[in-house]
């Protein structure tokens, strides 16, 4: 998996960054105006304000693709002094891992929420998310509602529901929640 393709176009407070950017060609597939390739639009990650409007690449992501852009995205550009400048590939590759993360979560939580819970029982077992950047990229899963608001952060969610609500509906993460939010938060 090319982990330099942006997968995911999202927008961020409803923005209509990417308007002239896509072109619909039928139904429900629109065209990439600069790139060529074919998208689908789609509501992604709740930022506190709604889904964001966004386009998902074609052909979709397997659960075990989508995994591993949350893994692999690090989304954090060095802090640098005030008369330095980001480079245009700092930059890129900041809105590259940005988007792929925060659509491959909204992916998984509305289409692989049963393969997630699998995932989490299995990795919970190992020392998994003793890795850094994985752990902070599974913060984002809003596993904890009360976790996020203490770090700053609206929790995720689908429609009116927090993604720890849409958890809740599935006896499996009942069993292993409190395990996976120590290992996450802790």
């Amino acid at each position: 998996m090319d982990l330099t393709i942006k997968y995911f176009y999202l927008t961020i407070n409803f923005s209509s960054k990417y308007n002239n950017e896509f072109t619909l060609i039928n139904e429900d597939i629109y065209i990439n105006t600069l790139t060529g390739e074919h998208f689908r639009k789609r509501l992604l990650y709740d930022f506190g304000w709604g889904q964001e409007n966004g386009f998902e690449k074609l052909p979709s992501l397997t659960f075990d693709e989508l995994i591993e852009l949350v893994e692999n995205a690090v989304l954090t550009v060095k802090k640098k002094r005030i008369w330095e400048k980001y480079s245009e590939e700092e930059i890129r590759n900041n809105d590259v891992n940005q988007s792929n993360l925060f659509g491959a979560i909204s992916i998984i939580m509305q289409d692989h929420i049963e393969e997630l819970i699998k995932f989490l029982t299995d990795k919970i077992k190992t020392n998994y998310f003793s890795n850094t950047i994985i752990r902070k990229n599974f913060t984002w899963f809003s596993f904890s509602t009360r976790k996020m608001r203490e770090l700053g952060y609206s929790p995720g969610g689908i429609g009116k529901m927090s993604y720890e609500e849409v958890l809740n509906k599935y006896e499996q993460w009942r069993t292993i929640s409190k395990t996976v939010v120590e290992q996450v938060y802790g």
